[in-house]
């Protein structure tokens, strides 16, 4: 009977290990953020991302993030911020995540959990890279398992495990949209004091595109772990 318990409290005793950021043996990280949400990740020529986009509400430091879907009040922002699609969190959080303006992402108080940032153009430029360049790597990160993307890619395969999903985003004036099409996400380094750099995913292309976005708009966030 003893035995008998010892195994029945193996996958609880191994959820609980997984739940607070540790490591199973041949497995990547599960990462956890200040509210609770837990994280699959995927290590990727040598950077370890999140496989999901982010949907934390709170600073890393529990300082709450403004919800601000009023666009008048959105547009003229220069503190951080987030909004959802369609302002419903609890219908679209867990698929998309969170959009944030640059404000929150390069805010000293840190959208990542500890150990993690928003990764810098040059890590996206690595990750590109590393997936065979900008005219290849969209259609190795593009989720197709779960039908979100409203046009199919028939190139789309996911090798990489990045698992991206159609976010949609959100631009300086007006309301969040776009979801089951595009996939944009930002980085951490600024282009000049309107516009920032951010990459993103066209629906029916194998491409990964980057440009600046203004830092008023609204899109997703995935973090990667930092260097030890």
């Amino acid at each position: 009977m003893k035995g008998l318990m010892s195994y029945l409290l193996l996958p609880i005793i191994l959820f609980i290990s997984l739940g607070s950021g540790q490591k199973e043996a041949g497995k990547d990280y599960v990462l956890k953020d200040y509210d609770g949400n837990v994280y699959k990740t995927i290590t990727i020529g040598g950077q370890t991302w999140m496989a999901e986009n982010l949907k934390v509400t709170h600073y890393r430091d529990g300082t709450p993030i403004p919800d601000v879907p009023d666009e008048d009040t959105w547009s003229k922002l220069t503190t951080g911020a987030l909004c959802w699609m369609e302002n419903d969190p609890s219908t679209y959080g867990d698929v998309y995540g969170a959009l944030y303006n640059f404000h929150a992402v390069v805010d000293a108080r840190n959208l990542c959990p500890a150990g993690w940032h928003v990764p810098t153009i040059e890590e996206w430029r690595t990750l590109e890279n590393y997936l065979g360049g900008k005219e290849a790597a969209g259609g190795k990160m593009k989720d197709f398992a779960s039908s979100l993307w409203k046009i199919k890619h028939l190139g789309a395969s996911n090798e990489s495990g990045f698992s991206a999903v159609p976010a949609g985003g959100r631009g300086q004036l007006g309301s969040p949209g776009d979801y089951g099409y595009y996939a944009t996400w930002w980085s951490s380094t600024s282009h000049d004091a309107d516009f920032a750099w951010h990459w993103g995913l066209h629906p029916d292309k194998a491409d990964i595109r980057s440009n600046p976005g203004h830092k008023a708009s609204g899109f997703s966030v995935r973090c990667v772990k930092d260097r030890s």
